[in-house]
């Protein structure tokens, strides 16, 4: 008695894919939440910027204020708003909360690509 055993590749990659882009959604914007915790904020402008110019369906984070690459390198923080607030937001936020990214990462993409 045989066994056949059928496999359709292009299920599997179309799974697999599907899986990568929901897992690269959630990881970005765990990120993008991270990242604003350690954003510069005055006038809400720079955070909200993050939320309406960010694409996290394609892992893009943007802080789109014509302000925003100076106050990223900009040594001077005010912690008025944000006691968190610092250069290099994103950096930080990396150094941080890295390793939990790739986690949720990998969480996320064995859940959506498990049949």
């Amino acid at each position: 008695m045989g066994v056949t055993v059928t496999f359709d590749k292009e299920t599997v990659k179309m799974r697999l894919k599907a899986a990568n882009s929901k897992a690269l959604f959630i990881t970005s914007e765990q990120a993008l939440e991270d990242c604003n915790y350690y954003c510069k904020e005055d006038q809400e402008g720079l955070i909200n910027s993050s939320l309406t110019a960010s694409e996290p369906e394609k892992g893009k984070l943007v802080w789109e204020e014509p302000y925003a690459r100076k106050q990223y390198y900009l040594d001077s923080a005010s912690r008025d708003k944000n006691p968190n607030a610092q250069k290099m937001w994103a950096h930080k936020a990396h150094s941080v909360h890295g390793k939990k990214w790739l986690e949720i990462f990998r969480k996320a993409f064995k859940k959506e690509a498990a049949p």
